[in-house]
């Protein structure tokens, strides 16, 4: 599709990726996604959505149809499925059956993203697609989409993390020493949903590290406390998709679109929602093993508290890890991440080849101290300011 000018286009979304509804006598209506080219990274997200072309499907997503340039801007072209932004709808709590009639197709669109192997890793409303009277829900905005099952976000700063702060997964943000999977959707699921039923976000900060702090670190408030028209249960619902480690979350999208649908029966019903356990049908389809440290506890213990004392009290430490290659030490010293986000303390990291190290060690380390040795041969270095004297 190389000719636009048939159409009339509306604003849905303004913004550095702005969306549009073209429309035209006798013209097929298209959605028209523009990013400014000189925002390099903004025009690589839409040549990374047309590429997923294949993988997308008309039922659950808003599928691209071309890539091409208009008034000088990089421009994808999608289907247009119908319905407005989910965006437009909140400010204010949806009723209960509202909120069931968007909530359980939204599950649905993310099980089938999910079922294809991508992580979406930006669900929020402004890239949700809601028809009110069909009941459709269409996803869109996978510009940062992964084919990964699992993969590692590194620390960055804010402002370069991809993604958006408000509704991302802790492990996103780089300060989890955890990986990014589809649970980590699930999150910005329950993050949306949140604001669904309670017209507001859980955390309610501007500022970019107290939010990243916010989303490791501290609990939301459930929404039955600040809804009292809320039901228990959908706030249970909502509050174990937000858990911060994603083994605690829901496993799968079909897990929570499953707990949503006995929801809506129970409330068409009776016009309440009983007591029952979730997540009966949670179970993902491949063993995922839990990245939590085991047998750690002590030396994770003095890193903190090394940390800590710097905090309080200024000054400076020096901490030493040492141990044979692969044993873990940077896992161990990567839990310094969480703790260091609200401090704004700084986390330098890097590494090096092992046997060129070697190779360049001084005669005096060789005939050091062994502990002192293993430091120096070690293949990954982690420093953070400020640093210590102790050996751990």
């Amino acid at each position: 599709m190389n000719e636009l000018s048939g159409y009339v286009f509306s604003p849905l979304r303004k913004g550095d990726i702005a969306l549009q509804r073209g429309s035209g006598s006798g013209l097929a209506p298209i959605l028209l996604v523009a990013a400014d080219e000189s925002s390099r990274g903004r025009a690589e997200r839409l040549e990374h959505e047309y590429a997923l072309k294949s993988e997308l499907e008309a039922n659950w997503a808003a599928r691209p149809v071309a890539l091409t340039h208009d008034n000088g801007r990089m421009t994808l072209v999608l289907e247009d499925p119908g319905g407005t932004p989910l965006d437009g709808l909140l400010g204010r709590p949806l009723d209960v059956s509202h909120f069931l009639r968007i909530a359980i197709p939204l599950a649905g669109a993310l099980r089938h993203v999910h079922e294809r192997s991508l992580i979406h890793k930006d669900i929020k409303p402004a890239n949700i697609l809601v028809d009110a009277a069909s009941g459709g829900v269409w996803l869109t905005g996978f510009g940062i989409a992964s084919r990964l099952p699992r993969e590692h976000q590194v620390p960055s700063p804010p402002e370069m993390i991809a993604g958006t702060l408000a509704y991302m997964a802790p492990e996103q943000t780089g300060r989890m020493n955890r990986s990014v999977d589809s649970r980590s959707d699930l999150y910005s699921l329950g993050v949306t949903l949140y604001e669904m039923l309670t017209g507001a976000l859980p955390f309610a900060t501007s500022d970019p590290i107290e939010l990243i702090h916010c989303h490791i670190a501290r609990e939301p408030v459930p929404p039955s406390e600040l809804m009292i028209a809320v039901p228990v249960l959908l706030s249970m619902i909502v509050i174990k998709l937000l858990a911060k480690s994603a083994e605690e979350r829901y496993q799968t999208a079909a897990g929570v679109e499953g707990d949503l649908r006995r929801c809506l029966a129970a409330w068409e019903s009776s016009g309440r929602i009983e007591p029952f356990p979730l997540g009966m049908h949670d179970s993902l389809d491949r063993l995922m093993i839990p990245e939590r440290l085991y047998g750690r506890e002590s030396e994770i213990a003095t890193l903190l508290a090394a940390f800590d004392r710097v905090v309080v009290h200024g000054g400076s430490e020096l901490v030493l890890v040492s141990g044979y290659s692969g044993i873990g030490k940077s896992s161990v010293v990567n839990e310094l991440h969480k703790v260091i986000v609200l401090p704004r303390g700084i986390f330098i990291s890097g590494k090096f080849d092992l046997r060129l190290k070697f190779q360049a060690t001084p005669r005096w380390a060789r005939r050091a101290r062994p502990w002192i040795s293993s430091m120096v041969l070690s293949t990954r270095v982690g420093i953070w300011m400020p640093s210590i004297r102790r050996r751990c």
